[in-house]
């Protein structure tokens, strides 16, 4: 049985489950669906697992500065004090609440996968990532008080992430547990070789080993699609043939529409035009809102000579968008528009612009600007 305990514009926050024990409070993620009646995160698993669940579930991506939000918490508390053990979980922005709100919510334990310690431009002024989100946000943060236990979950080899949990175990010392070629976010990884599962429930009994954790991803990672992919990510610069066999494992795996785009990008890397086509229109296919594989088709496109199709892709794409996956789209537009006029010298200056100020505070500076200007 379902129970809505608050719902606002902006959030809503819902009860499922109510066996008594142990309670687990969910944050949603960065979402593209600006809806709020949507499935909680981990909502399926937390069902089948028979754990008492409360879900909120964000309409925007605010990183929870919403003037209501202290209501919300408070609805939350109300139900929470009716259970012996409350813990709070979450992955990126939805880790980061799952830290910054346990207190309130009464809960004595944290789980954040790959989460931000803060995105407030005065404290992190180094995140350069959902910028043009980051823009609209007001940022209203209470003091840093983690709760009594806190595992924070990241992989080291994702800079901003390892910096984020850095900073997490310097205010409360939390327990970080690093997860290599995990990505950002971990969660897929964990999911995928049952690590993460597993967990929780250790986490739930009381008996959890961080351990045990990095040791099942070691004996199921070559089941997961997540990890093929992430490691093709790291290569493909340098071994594109190895990349495309780590995709090509992947989708096999699952076909999701991430690693289809990758695989079709790197096929039209190789000049291997033919054989991409097929994998750029599975990818948007698959998932119309994502805004990278409708940007790998739109290059595809112009890879092809057809600049009027690559553009009229672009522009279905920006119309499924909004924040920081908006800017994205437009700033391809622009570059794209520029190399149409003829003006190839300035995209390529811009194009080396970018790539020397990604992760200076000027370039977050300049996304958060361009950011309040998007509609």
């Amino acid at each position: 049985m379902d129970q809505t305990l608050f719902r606002s514009d902006n959030l809503l926050v819902r009860r499922a489950g109510m066996r008594g024990g142990t309670v687990i409070v969910t944050f949603g993620s960065y979402t593209t669906e600006p809806i709020l009646d949507r499935p909680g995160f981990a909502e399926e698993f937390l069902r089948t697992a028979q754990i008492d669940a409360i879900h909120v579930i964000n309409r925007r991506n605010r990183w929870y500065q919403h003037p209501e939000r202290p209501a919300a918490l408070a609805a939350i508390a109300a139900v929470t004090g009716d259970y012996d053990r409350v813990i709070t979980y979450g992955s990126s922005m939805g880790g980061y609440a799952a830290l910054r709100y346990a207190l309130p919510c009464g809960a004595d334990t944290a789980i954040a996968l790959s989460p931000q310690f803060s995105a407030d431009p005065r404290i992190v002024p180094w995140e350069t990532r959902w910028q043009a989100d980051v823009a609209r946000t007001r940022f209203d943060e209470p003091a840093y008080h983690g709760a009594a236990h806190e595992y924070v979950l990241y992989d080291p080899r994702v800079r901003l992430d390892q910096r984020h949990a850095e900073m997490i175990a310097g205010a409360d010392g939390a327990t970080c547990i690093p997860i290599p070629f995990g990505g950002h976010p971990v969660g897929p990884l964990l999911v995928e070789t049952g690590a993460l599962q597993q967990a929780i429930r250790s986490i739930v009994a009381g008996d959890f080993d961080p351990a045990s954790v990095r040791a099942r991803i070691r004996r199921e990672r070559r089941r997961s699609q997540h990890q093929h992919f992430v490691l093709a990510r790291h290569c493909a610069a340098r071994r594109p043939q190895t990349a495309l066999r780590l995709l090509e494992r992947a989708a096999e795996i699952e076909p999701e529409s991430h690693i289809l785009s990758a695989q079709a990008a790197l096929l039209d890397d190789l000049g291997r035009f033919t054989e991409a086509a097929p994998l750029h229109h599975a990818a948007v296919t698959r998932t119309p809102g994502n805004a990278h594989a409708w940007a790998g088709l739109a290059r595809h496109r112009e890879l092809l000579g057809n600049t009027a199709a690559a553009a009229d892709t672009l522009r279905m794409a920006a119309q499924r968008q909004s924040g920081s996956m908006l800017l994205f789209v437009r700033a391809r537009q622009v570059r794209l528009w520029l190399r149409r006029h003829r003006l190839g010298a300035l995209d390529r200056w811009a194009g080396r612009a970018i790539a020397r100020s990604t992760g200076s505070r000027l370039h977050a500076c300049l996304l958060r600007t361009i950011g309040r200007c998007l509609r």
